[in-house]
Formats: C-alpha cells, sequence, structure tokens
C-alpha cells in the first residue's frame, strides 16, 4: 500500500467508527442510561471473573484514567459496580459488577448487536471496516 491508500484506509475507518459511535451513543443513552464508554468499561469488567484493578480498566479500554474513574463513580453511585481497597496497594482500589450491572450490561450488549446490526446493514464503509460481507450480518 502506498501512503495515500493508507491514510485513506485510516480516513474509512475513522468514519466507520464515528458512525457505529453515533448510533450507539444514542441507542444505549436511550434504552439503559449508558454511554457508549460506559458500555466499554462494563465490557471489560465482565469479561473478569471477579475483580479488577481500576486502573487496569483504563489499559485496556479506550479510555484515559480520569474518564474511567469519573464512569466508576457513577456506576458505583448507580449500584451497577463495586468497589473495594486494593489489599496489595492501598493506593488503588479493586472494582466489579454487581448483579444489577452484570444484568444492565447483558441488556446493552443485545441492544449493541442490533445497531451493529443496522448500522452494518446501512453502510458498506462500516461493512467494509468491520471485516463484514454483506451477507455476514
Amino acid at each position: 500500500m502506498t501512503a495515500t491508500a493508507l491514510t485513506d484506509r485510516w480516513v474509512a475507518v475513522a468514519r466507520a467508527i464515528a458512525q457505529i459511535n453515533q448510533s450507539a451513543e444514542r441507542a444505549l443513552a436511550e434504552s439503559h442510561g449508558l454511554c457508549a464508554s460506559a458500555f466499554e468499561i462494563m465490557d471489560v469488567m465482565a469479561r473478569e471473573d471477579g475483580w479488577i484493578r481500576a486502573g487496569e480498566l483504563s489499559s485496556r479500554a479506550t479510555r484515559s484514567q480520569p474518564q474511567v474513574s469519573r464512569l466508576l463513580a457513577q456506576m458505583v453511585s448507580a449500584g451497577y459496580a463495586e468497589r473495594r481497597p486494593c489489599a496489595t496497594d492501598r493506593r488503588g482500589f479493586d472494582v466489579q459488577l454487581t448483579p444489577a450491572g452484570r444484568e444492565l450490561f447483558s441488556q446493552s450488549v443485545a441492544t449493541m448487536e442490533t445497531v451493529l446490526r443496522e448500522v452494518a446493514e446501512s453502510s458498506a464503509e462500516v461493512r467494509d471496516a468491520m471485516g463484514l460481507n454483506a451477507t455476514d450480518q
């Protein structure tokens, strides 16, 4: 690929991500009161069998440490996550989803699947960026 082809590909991927994020933000907010960032953080926590270091969340998610901290505080206040001091490092803390948080995340996954299917159906650019054929959805 030439430098121009790589740049063109990057722009196409960025546009596809923007299309997906716009639809996801709207659907998650309307259906579950979540933003896409909270969904992503919940996804990381849901993949854990138990507690996870809060600092680990920002390295696994595409969010900054301050954004993760803010969203975690909101999730804890809403009863979707719980936190405890880290046993090995008193400066940090561990977090996990509560049963209510796991249920909300489960419901929001179904919403995301619908959003992704709909956006992929309506956009060849999204299908291409996701590596899907028109028949893959």
